[in-house]
């Protein structure tokens, strides 16, 4: 039932299930071989631990507890994922910006800045992500960054969607995509969306528990 004291509950499910679909793409780009394929292989498992590590934490903020600035998971999040969103970034620049700029698929040019867009904008709204929460969940009754949290989860949602839409309606010109590629990888989209979304309810419920009107 979707009440505010199971909104906690329901944000990790969503969190944890998208770890899950980011490991079951991980394990399908395993059946496919050559450099282009591996490099997306290892952003996706590095993104799965990533996400795995920051999940228990965001739920024990969500619970109403406290992560100290010492917790080795904390840590860990605030150490790895520069290096993670900096890889994404790189893999952004090689295999969709470049080549969008080059002309080397033959796909109309109004679509092709929607899909440099959408996934490039996504990648810098994930920073803002760990940035924002690695430093709320020290301090869950800053407002302040409680709202901006809401505001990334929102805008993170809204992008996910957008590349849902791209992957099912993929752009005149570029490789086509197997049946199975399209299903994983919307279904990922989607999940990520929901639990983007399910996570900003929750980051919204326990404000207005501490905060009752």
């Amino acid at each position: 039932m979707l009440t505010p004291s199971t909104a906690p509950t329901l944000a990790l499910a969503g969190l944890w299930l998208r770890a899950a679909s980011l490991a079951a793409l991980a394990a399908y780009t395993t059946t496919n071989s050559g450099l282009g394929l591996w490099l997306p292989l290892v952003d996706l498992v590095a993104s799965t631990v990533l996400l795995a590590l920051w999940t228990p934490l965001m739920g024990r903020v969500l619970r109403g507890g406290v992560v100290l600035t010492t917790d080795p998971l904390r840590t860990a999040v605030s150490m790895l994922y520069p290096w993670v969103i900096a890889f994404e970034g790189t893999l952004w620049l090689l295999f969709t910006f470049l080549p969008a700029v080059a002309g080397v698929y033959p796909v109309n040019p109004v679509a092709s800045t929607v899909q440099v867009t959408v996934s490039g904008v996504g990648i810098l709204v994930s920073f803002l992500a760990y940035l924002w929460s690695v430093r709320f969940m020290v301090n869950p009754a800053d407002t302040a960054g409680r709202s901006s949290l809401v505001d990334v989860a929102n805008l993170a949602a809204a992008l996910a969607a957008a590349q849902a839409v791209l992957t099912v309606v993929p752009l005149g010109g570029m490789p086509a995509q197997t049946l199975a590629s399209q299903v994983l990888y919307t279904g990922a989209n989607v999940i990520e969306a929901a639990s983007w979304l399910l996570l900003r309810w929750a980051l919204l419920s326990a404000a207005r528990t501490e905060r009752p009107d």
